[in-house]
């Protein structure tokens, strides 16, 4: 993928005190999230990104803390990238982070095929996804919780799109939730790895226990409040 595929807007919804962006892939509208707070960054599902790395250098970021919400290539394929050029660490939970070495369990090895499951109509002929592996800095069982420039940072596992697919809570008020809820669109749960019981039994659950005017921000499509998203 060529980042002059990834089109980059400033977030109609932003996190308290932080500058927020967000970037989307325009053919299945992945979307990764690039957080500013003085000379910090917090970066969601990243993306090779031209633009999201001269911000980066405009503001003077010298530390960036990337958090994936799942394995999948199209919410991790900017990691490596991200290495090569700046200063930064990977915090993932357990699964995904085994599952980010493997490039049939993080999907780079059929990638064209995952694309089908969110639109049949997608063709990326040229992007000639190669098998991808990427490591994590640091891992951890189930939940984890940090405090980023006075912000709490909650990381709960939400299996069921994936095994290693997690739900990014920041400060009770903003919700990141990758493949687990979009709007307009019922939750996959058929990809490998994937699991319906796991879904209903764990993840819905804590979704539904979500309040109702939190924002919630998808790994593809625009964000919004959660009343305004559908549980299935």
């Amino acid at each position: 993928m060529s980042s002059g595929e990834w089109i980059s807007v400033r977030c109609l919804f932003q996190i308290t005190d932080c500058e927020t962006y967000s970037y989307s892939f325009a053919s299945i509208d992945s979307r990764m999230y690039l957080m500013l707070s003085n000379d910090k960054a917090l970066i969601i599902d990243p993306c090779v990104n031209a633009d999201a790395l001269q911000l980066l250098k405009d503001n003077n970021i010298k530390d960036v803390t990337i958090l994936p919400t799942h394995e999948h290539y199209d919410h991790i394929s900017g990691i490596n990238w991200m290495r090569d050029n700046v200063d930064c660490r990977v915090i993932a939970i357990d699964q995904c982070a085994q599952n980010m070495l493997d490039p049939r369990k993080n999907a780079s090895a059929y990638f064209d095929a995952l694309l089908f499951f969110y639109t049949s109509e997608t063709k990326l002929p040229e992007a000639r996804v190669q098998p991808y592996r990427c490591k994590s800095d640091e891992t951890f069982n189930d939940y984890k919780c940090f405090e980023w420039e006075n912000h709490n940072i909650e990381i709960i596992h939400a299996p069921g799109h994936s095994d290693g697919s997690v739900c990014i809570r920041i400060d009770d008020k903003f919700v990141f939730t990758g493949d687990s809820l979009i709007k307009g669109k019922s939750t996959i749960t058929r990809l490998p790895g994937g699991s319906k019981k796991k879904y209903s039994e764990i993840t819905v659950p804590f979704l539904k226990s979500l309040p109702i005017d939190c924002v919630i921000f998808p790994g593809h499509g625009e964000p919004g409040y959660m009343h305004e998203f559908s549980i299935e």
